[in-house]
């Protein structure tokens, strides 16, 4: 009745060409031994066994473990809040509501990985925020990357998955929050990050082939969204090269 079809890839020409890209041109800047020796960081007590209550000390103490997978020097590194109610610039210059951000990064004689309040109450968005924030230190302030650069924070987010992190990043792609107050009811959803699920998953399932992992444990960690091109674009790829 609906006829057979042949199955496509998750993303376009264009995305397909800039993952591939650009996740090889991560590996001339980070090496393959690094590429091969990375462990994928999951949400699990083995590799965040801290106390986690949204204090400083504990943000601190998780910042000081992502430093750690990421081979960044934590002495390069200090931590600091904002609140994205108290930024003077959320209108643009034509009066609309710009995007709100989830952390920011600062040069100086430290690097400052600045946190948005709301993510404290979020351990998996905070992640994802400081491995994003903390892989500019190692793109802008190890000076890989031009600032100025058209796709700079789109290959920031393709370096957490090169990092280990793509799990974190993939999954607070699409945020979504369910509040009830008795009399009312209110459920949102909000977008963090500069990839969509699917170039995301299309990212992770090229990182997987690289590596040569045909079917990584790690992969039962993703949002749905995620790990159906993750699976498809990694099928595709084993298929395509085994020609």
């Amino acid at each position: 009745m609906f006829g057979w079809f042949e199955p496509k890839w998750p993303v376009n020409e264009e995305e397909k060409a800039w993952v591939e890209q650009r996740t090889l041109w991560l590996v001339e800047q980070f090496g393959r031994q690094r590429l091969n020796e990375i462990r994928v960081v999951l949400p699990t007590p083995e590799f965040f066994p801290d106390g986690y209550d949204g204090d400083e000390p504990s943000v601190q103490a998780i910042l000081d473990r992502v430093c750690g997978y990421l081979r960044v020097d934590a002495a390069r590194v200090e931590l600091a809040f904002y609140s994205e109610a108290g930024r003077p610039h959320l209108i643009d210059e034509h009066g609309r509501p710009t995007g709100g951000t989830a952390g920011l990064y600062e040069e100086g004689e430290k690097s400052t990985i600045w946190v948005e309040a709301s993510q404290l109450d979020d351990p998996t968005a905070l992640v994802a925020t400081l491995a994003h924030e903390l892989s500019h230190v190692l793109l802008l302030g190890e000076r890989r990357i031009d600032p100025e650069t058209d796709d700079m924070e789109q290959v920031t987010d393709l370096l957490t998955v090169f990092l280990g992190f793509g799990i974190f990043t993939a999954n607070t792609t699409v945020r979504e929050s369910y509040e009830d107050g008795g009399n009312w009811h209110r459920w949102q959803i909000g977008r963090q990050g500069y990839l969509t699920q699917c170039v995301l998953g299309y990212a992770l399932a090229f990182f997987a082939w690289l590596r040569g992992e045909s079917d990584p444990a790690w992969a039962k960690y993703l949002r749905p969204d995620v790990r159906s091109p993750f699976r498809n674009g990694l099928r595709f790829l084993i298929k395509e090269h085994s020609q």
